[in-house]
């Protein structure tokens, strides 16, 4: 044993004792590990961490975010496996790669059972667990919802929608329906999700954050901000901010058209994948803090498990490690990131990245390097320049690389309010082989997809109708733009040509299950039932919800309620929403005279309306009417009243609502309702409803005198023409009805 190696263990041994000193001085830094810490997990969807003051951004004013990053940790870098918000919150709560946890898009998939999620964790270990989410990406049926007490989904309806009604709702409303939940904890530890929206497209943040910047992605970070600074008050007001883990992020940023993209989900840039990443520690230790190493979001997982002192699972594969592990610099990681959005949606090639250090490889049909020290706007692709490093990367991150089937038969629904939100929500065939266009090399076509939507919803139909064409023209394999074209032509009154659009576009991706909606919809609405009954059938085998629920009302149609009760039944158990089968439902006990059952069915029917957000036009005023037939006018009441204030142009709520008035004798009250439809639903049809519902209340010359008003403000409607011989004639019948 000579002495120079004696001299060099020595060495080894010094350093390794100094790097142990370091370690272990670092942990007594942040505190030792607790299950009784409270734990904070605010995302912010699509913010970029250089449109933050935390990041050097000048551009607005944060004070809220700025004053929870004096007492936190600052990542620098850190980045986003997957520019979409569903596969993106997954890789957080599982701390796996979308490849891992299976979850590759915003619909068609779910994380599955065997996949063990945070919450989930945390519950075992003795956590409260609860979430409030603003959008419906992230709706409780993606299972994301599994392993929390208190999931809060409800998404309510956006100002000036009129597409689809319910994709998102503002972060205040979710942050009240959390801050609820947070309060009636009491001392028992827990673990809150809080996921806000807003900076997401539609950029339009309340006053006066609208008129305070022009630019109105930054004015939406600005209203966050003020929802973050509630949060943050009333955590500190319960006692809670001091000792709680709090982390704040995103789960990916935004293109904002640097590289041609104005969203997200196409491309792989730095903008879109690069978030913000602050962890507040209990006690506020290691305040101000920044790490510059960078990191990935996956991170997350298990820096919360490490902190709760909370077990970890045994499988699944996971590749992060503590975000605390780099308070000191920290080994540098290859970070992969991935988009198969373009793939499943357009046709185009799927893309997938690397981030090594400073260099940036997005493995596509045109392969890019960026050096991001150098530039970090990634404007020059250097690959030419630095072939050794591309070589590295291209041989790394083939591992990385797994392929997936396309989510299939989505919900034409779910594809609706994805559209509204700005994804393209079917697919298309990727089973083709070949190569696939560069989705950098087709914005010049997404661009146009999303004007054609645009053109649609501002009512400019035959401008939307020329560009559609000309889409379908270059790639007819686009399920959506089928779809866009049928409803285009709908709405222009060409219901044939609407039909035949849709049977085009069956014939390009023949299980494309929006358009076998598309074509037995538009069918049953032009009386073509066996049509629809054809298409119906076929979208059985396919995806089975909205198919019974379009056979039950065919069947209606052909006067065979048994059938139309068996597949209202069969929908039920099958659909994403079985709000209208279940008031189908209803609808036909009330004919059989049934109350009891109908009023089961109605009253389901209004949970799950409830539950999805979606608008039950009719339910609260049939409703009512069973009520009313139950003898229980109190609760009836309130329901045409609910009705009339949820759907003030419904004529005949307001009718029910005066002949249940003029049963209690209340004639001054049924009156005035009377003048306030004419006044409020100005159309022909309020008067023939008024005058039809005088009658039926023995009032034989207002219903003449209001038949009269409506024949002199509309003489040429054919409806009213008719009135008053049928008034008299339908008097009699309608009393005995409404005594019945």
């Amino acid at each position: 044993m000579n002495a120079t190696w004696l001299r060099r263990c020595a060495f080894l041994c010094a350093a390794g004792l100094l790097a142990l000193a370091l370690v272990t001085s670092c942990r007594r830094s942040i505190g030792s590990p607790s299950n009784t810490t409270p734990v904070i997990l605010i995302s912010i969807d699509t913010l970029r961490s250089d449109h933050l003051p935390a990041y050097g951004y000048k551009g607005i004013t944060t004070p809220n975010i700025d004053a929870l990053r004096a007492d936190s940790i600052l990542y620098e870098r850190a980045y986003s496996h997957v520019p979409l918000t569903l596969p993106s919150h997954t890789s957080i709560l599982t701390g796996m790669l979308p490849a891992d946890h299976g979850v590759r898009d915003n619909v068609g998939y779910h994380v599955g059972d065997s996949i063990p999620m945070v919450q989930e964790l945390l519950k075992k270990n003795g956590y409260a667990t609860g979430a409030a989410v603003s959008a419906f990406v992230l709706r409780r049926e993606t299972h994301l919802a599994r392993g929390f007490d208190f999931y809060d989904d409800a998404v309510k309806a956006m100002a000036g929608e009129n597409l689809i009604g319910r994709v998102q709702r503002d972060g205040r409303e979710t942050e009240k329906a959390g801050q609820k939940w947070i309060d009636a904890q009491g001392t028992r530890p827990f673990f809150f999700f809080l996921h806000l929206y807003d900076p997401h497209t539609p950029y339009t943040p309340p006053e006066p954050y609208f008129s305070m910047y022009s630019n109105h992605y930054d004015g939406e970070i600005a209203y966050v901000d003020s929802i973050i600074g509630t949060l943050i008050a009333d955590l500190k007001k319960r006692g809670l901010y001091d000792k709680s883990l709090i982390i704040f992020l995103s789960d990916h940023g935004e293109g904002l058209s640097e590289h041609g993209e104005e969203e997200h989900g196409l491309l792989l840039y730095r903008e879109e994948l690069q978030v913000p990443l602050i962890v507040k520690l209990p006690g506020q230790r290691k305040a101000g803090a920044t790490v510059k190493t960078p990191v990935q979001l996956v991170d997350v997982f298990p820096t919360i498990l490490e902190r709760t002192a909370t077990p970890a699972p045994a499988t699944g594969h996971r590749i992060g490690q503590s975000l605390l592990s780099f308070l000191d610099g920290g080994p540098v990681r290859s970070i992969y990131s991935e988009t198969l959005y373009p793939r499943f949606h357009f046709g185009w090639s799927d893309l997938h990245s690397l981030i090594d250090g400073d260099n940036h490889y997005i493995r596509s049909p045109q392969p890019e390097l960026f050096d991001l020290a150098s530039d970090p706007g990634e404007k020059k692709n250097v690959l030419q320049d630095n072939r050794r490093a591309y070589i590295k990367l291209r041989d790394e991150i083939e591992p990385f690389v797994k392929s997936a089937a396309a989510p299939a038969n989505i919900d034409p629904e779910e594809a609706a309010k994805l559209a509204a939100l700005g994804y393209v929500g079917s697919t298309v065939d990727t089973s083709k082989s070949g190569p696939l266009p560069d989705p950098k090399s087709m914005m010049g076509a997404f661009h146009d997809i999303r004007v054609a939507y645009t053109l649609y919803r501002d009512g400019k139909e035959p401008e939307a109708l020329q560009l559609t064409n000309q889409l379908l023209a270059s790639n007819g394999q686009i399920t959506d733009l089928w779809d866009l074209k049928s409803k285009i032509l709908y709405k222009m009154g060409r219901e044939q040509d609407s039909i035949e659009a849709a049977k085009d576009g069956l014939r390009h991706v023949p299980t494309a299950i929006a358009l076998l909606y598309d074509v037995a919809n538009l069918a049953l609405k032009m009386g073509d039932l066996d049509t629809a009954q054809k298409h119906a059938e076929i979208a059985v085998t396919v995806e089975p919800g909205e198919a019974h629920e379009i056979l039950s009302k065919i069947w209606m149609r052909r006067n065979d309620p048994k059938r139309a009760e068996a597949e209202a039944k069969l929908a039920v158990d099958t659909a994403h929403d079985p709000t209208d089968s279940l008031i189908m439902l209803g609808g036909i006990e009330r004919a059989r005279g049934n109350m009891p059952a109908a009023l089961g069915y109605y009253q389901r029917a209004l949970t799950a309306s409830e539950k999805s957000s979606k608008p039950a036009p009719g339910l609260h005023a049939a409703l009512g009417d069973v009520l009313a037939r139950l003898g229980r006018n109190e609760e009836a009441e309130r329901e045409f009243r609910l009705e009339i204030a949820k759907n003030p142009s419904s004529s005949d709520a307001y009718a029910s609502l005066v002949m249940l008035l003029a049963v209690e004798h209340r004639l001054d009250e049924a009156t005035k309702l009377i003048f306030d439809v004419v006044k409020a639903v100005p159309q022909p049809h309020t008067y023939t409803v008024v005058a039809e519902t005088l009658t039926a209340i023995g009032d034989d010359r207002g219903a003449l005198f209001w038949a009269f008003q409506g024949q002199q403000k509309y003489p040429g409607d054919p409806e009213l023409k008719r009135l008053p011989q049928h008034v008299r004639e339908s008097g009699p019948l309608l009393r005995k009805r409404m005594m019945n």
